[in-house]
């Protein structure tokens, strides 16, 4: 008899869990979709306090102030269009990355694999071409370890120790920059000129930041030639012989979908080029920093 009541017992817990339960989830996630359309109606201001009192938490190292503000009234649109999902996120910046995922957290939105991409699918990219096939990997490391030929998502002064913002001048970003490469065997120096060309035993990246984030790309030795990755999309191909050409954007393509980019990156160009400590090129007894 004990066994035919525990039996019971376990039938009615499955029959309610999925009777009551699965229900209230269907209505939660409804309700999250609704809020981030209204949240997408409000001012920058009004979205980050909204989402601070139902429960957002700030990423350390990143203000309540109008960056932030701004940063947060562009991810909840990015959430709403489907180009920010909990599975994409399309910021180089680690606090950034940070944010929208507190951001997803607590408005609920969905993966991408709920979302339908068939407007996005239409975008055309304006300004780089993609470089091969989609990899998973490529999720995983962003413009910075790409450029530096490091496969990681890690911002500037990773490798040396040095703390990071994106509010820092994009003069200290390209220092933080020679500094990882000098701990990881290179020596470098940074220069607001476009190298012509490059000798043999050279190699150089170009940064260039926006409000809330930064872009690296890297050349070859002809110096005409540039590649890069956004975030954690895939790597293309740049469509101009400088960098300077034009305005950066963060458009880019992932799994295949080419997305137009809603940042820009329109400070001065800072290039660092760099060479193997103990290698063919010069091996000076200490770093000398060429007048910009």
């Amino acid at each position: 008899m004990k066994k035919v009541t525990k039996a019971f017992s376990l039938v009615m817990a499955f029959f309610l869990l999925h009777t009551i339960v699965t229900p209230a989830s269907a209505v939660q996630a409804e309700a999250s979709a609704v809020a981030v359309e209204q949240l997408t109606q409000l001012s920058g201001e009004d979205v980050l306090d909204t989402l601070l009192e139902n429960g957002l938490r700030i990423p350390e190292g990143l203000e309540e102030d109008e960056v932030t503000r701004n940063a947060a009234k562009e991810i909840v649109a990015g959430i709403e269009s489907g180009a920010i999902t909990a599975d994409h996120i399309p910021y180089s910046y680690t606090k950034m990355v940070e944010l929208a995922q507190n951001i997803l957290d607590v408005t609920g939105a969905p993966g991408v694999a709920e979302r339908s991409f068939s407007a996005l699918a239409s975008y055309k990219l304006q300004d780089s071409t993609v470089i091969g096939a989609w990899s998973n990997d490529y999720r995983y490391y962003n413009c910075y370890g790409y450029a530096i030929g490091q496969q990681v998502f890690k911002d500037p002064g990773y490798y040396s120790g040095k703390s990071f913002s994106v509010s820092m001048g994009i003069s200290e970003i390209a220092d933080l920059t020679v500094s990882d490469l000098d701990a990881l065997g290179y020596w470098g120096y940074k220069t607001t000129t476009k190298p012509s060309a490059l000798a043999y035993y050279e190699r150089v990246v170009a940064v260039r930041k926006g409000s809330n984030d930064y872009h690296f790309m890297k050349g070859d030795t002809s110096g005409s030639d540039w590649t890069h990755k956004p975030a954690g999309n895939q790597p293309m191909h740049w469509n101009y012989t400088s960098p300077g050409y034009k305005v950066w954007t963060n458009e880019y393509s992932f799994q295949n979908v080419n997305y137009a980019g809603a940042i820009t990156y329109n400070s001065t160009i800072y290039y660092i080029i760099y060479w193997a400590k103990n290698g063919a090129g010069p091996q000076p007894t200490k770093k000398v920093q060429p007048a910009i």
